[in-house]
């Protein structure tokens, strides 16, 4: 009887051997991707990646090397080691500039094939196959080698691919990790490092220094010089940082215009000394743009961080509010954290706050509420119907925007908050066109000072004007007088061009200001809306009846409206009807209540003056 086939010699077998080979390279080119991806610190991410290239490869030796972030990675094989594999690593790392020269976007093999085998080959005596790492797609951040001794197999296409696949997932580990603007580790990654501190896995116990930075009004460069600016300045106080501050711990972009720092062994006191070198090293900085010196300050929090007692979470909150602490004493200063300041306390609901905001306005958790601004004579004149914002807490109760706005004021939010505004307000009128068509209503949005001080501002709301085909006569933008008093020219500028295409514009909070009648002839508006602190008062106080009268006859030899905001109660509308009052606004006249709820009453209730007509 003769004796069958070895069973690894069998067809069958073969081809599973193969299709097992296949199966692992496509699990080290898809699936280990997001594996990677999930393990925490970079380092320990790129070690597992090039233990997978040395199983996978069946190689000899396999290194990382990214200069520029300090890494550089080696494993050996546990099987067959390279005998000169020191020489070749030194002269691989005396060479590597031409290593990228020549690899640029292209795997590099050096064997018996390559015809540049004598020119870039590290060593002399091994068979080696490199491949760049591309961050962005195009720039080399660096290069992955593997190699083999003189005597093993050449490199074909298959080693190649599968080189290629595991340099892309180092450069995602890369672009996942570091910030692609400054080079610096990402918040994600400074986190990962924070964690080692507390629990200690970094080997010391010893306390340590968390520096929380933020660049002073930034939104000024943005404003006057544009975002490239911006990006060059945060670039610059990174090439700072890294230059005179790498050694004692690792740096991050934590934010748009933050940067974290953590410093070992390091006392409170010390690090209070290192802000105030970097706070004057930022400070001495000379930038340049197109011509125009950029002056820089920085405000800075410093917060103990010990191992095996402080969170990750209550770390970062502390040296965030020692910082907002550092602005709110006038910027450029660096301030310690302390555990029983009430401004801290203060300080951290403002931090949660502004949080809150940044997510509500990502999560689009916002709400418009609406409030009827009711004609007082007239015939057959529309209502008007200001434009409210509410929040939603966690309940899904509404929230009071006095709970929220004080905080993006104090963080330059209001520009973000008033295109959130806008651009939904637009959509909903939009689904409800028939109040645009048969009604004269109109729709006041308020806008902030720091919207009026936005050079991109204007374009946006006359983009919007054009993506949701709403007609610019439908909409009234409310300003208070402190607003433009920020700047009148480029307040008056903004309303002017608005009002050349249709929009209607009211001066919020008339006469609480000292010098309201002095620009009145400056700004083009329709409305004067009066303070309410003379409506509460009007019926009890003959000055604030007096004032109102004033005022309401003053606008109208202008040509101006009055609104008044405020009514409580009917008398008080009988009053502002006698002395000459246009419109009048508060709990006595309407209540506030959903703006898509108000539109839907306001399309029932033209329906049967819509029928009557075609009758």
């Amino acid at each position: 009887m003769a004796r069958g086939m070895p069973d690894s010699k069998k067809p069958g077998a073969r081809k599973k051997v193969q299709l097992a080979k296949r199966y692992q390279e496509l699990d080290l080119i898809c699936h280990s991707n997001e594996q990677i991806l999930q393990i925490r610190g970079v380092q320990n991410a790129l070690k597992e990646l090039v233990e997978r290239c040395v199983d996978h490869l069946d190689v000899s030796l396999a290194i990382v090397i990214l200069r520029d972030k300090g890494i550089n990675i080696r494993r050996d094989s546990s099987t067959h080691s390279l005998d000169n594999a020191a020489k070749v690593i030194r002269e691989l790392e005396r060479d590597l500039d031409t290593w990228l020269q020549v690899a640029n976007k292209n795997v590099v093999v050096s064997d018996r094939s390559s015809a540049r085998r004598k020119e870039i080959l590290p060593g002399g005596s091994c068979k080696s196959l490199a491949a760049p790492i591309l961050v962005a797609g195009s720039k080399v951040e660096g290069i992955l080698f593997v190699a083999n001794g003189p005597e093993s197999a050449d490199f074909g296409k298959r080693e190649q691919t599968l080189l290629q696949a595991i340099a892309a997932n180092i450069a995602r580990i890369i672009q996942a990790r570091f910030d692609n603007l400054t080079g610096l580790i990402n918040r994600m990654e400074f986190e990962y490092r924070l964690e080692r501190a507390v629990s200690g896995k970094n080997g010391k116990s010893a306390s340590h220094c968390l520096l929380h930075l933020n660049l002073d009004e930034m939104h000024i460069i943005s404003e006057s010089l544009g975002h490239q600016a911006c990006d060059e300045a945060i670039r610059q106080v990174a090439l700072l940082l890294s230059a005179d501050l790498d050694e004692i711990g690792p740096i991050a972009r934590i934010g748009d215009d933050e940067y974290g720092i953590l410093i070992g062994d390091c006392s409170l006191d010390q690090g209070w000394c290192i802000g105030q070198d970097i706070r004057r090293a930022i400070g001495d900085m000379s930038i340049v743009w197109e011509d125009r010196p950029i002056k820089l300050t920085v405000s800075i929090g410093v917060a103990r961080l010990a191992a095996d007692s402080d969170t990750v979470e209550s770390a970062l909150a502390a040296a965030k509010i020692a910082c907002i602490v550092a602005k709110d004493r006038g910027r450029d200063r660096v301030a310690l954290y302390q555990h029983h300041d009430a401004m801290l306390l203060n300080s951290l609901e403002r931090m949660q706050g502004i949080e809150g905001i940044q997510q509500a306005l990502r999560d689009d958790n916002f709400y418009l509420y609406c409030q009827r601004i009711e004609p007082l004579k007239g015939r057959g004149k529309s209502p008007h119907f200001e434009i409210l914002l509410r929040g939603i807490d966690h309940d899904g109760k509404p929230i009071s925007p006095s709970e929220f706005l004080s905080h993006a004021e104090h963080s330059r939010l209001m520009p973000a908050i008033d295109r959130w505004v806008i651009r939904q307000t637009l959509d909903l009128l939009g689904k409800h066109r028939t109040v645009l068509t048969e009604s004269k209503s109109l729709f006041a949005i308020n806008l902030s000072g720091q919207s009026l001080c936005d050079s991109g501002f204007l374009d946006f709301v006359t983009g919007e004007f054009v993506r949701a085909d709403i007609p610019p006569q439908a909409i009234c933008f409310e300003i208070t007088e402190t607003a433009a008093i920020l700047d009148m020219n480029r307040a008056a500028e903004f309303m002017i061009a608005l009002r050349k295409i249709g929009c209607h514009f009211s001066l919020d909070d008339f006469g609480a200001g000292l010098s309201s009648f002095s620009y009145l002839k400056t700004l083009p508006i329709d409305f004067l809306k009066i303070d309410g602190q003379f409506i509460t008062e009007i019926l009890d106080d003959e000055a604030s009846s007096a004032i109102v009268e004033a005022i309401t006859r003053m606008s109208h030899a202008m040509g101006l409206q009055t609104i008044a905001e405020y009514v409580k109660n009917s008398s008080v509308k009988a009053h502002l009807k006698k002395i000459g009052v246009d419109y009048v606004q508060g709990f006595g006249i309407a209540r506030p209540r959903p703006l898509g709820d108000e539109l839907e009453s306001l399309v029932a209730s033209l329906k049967p003056a819509s029928k009557s007509r075609r009758a």
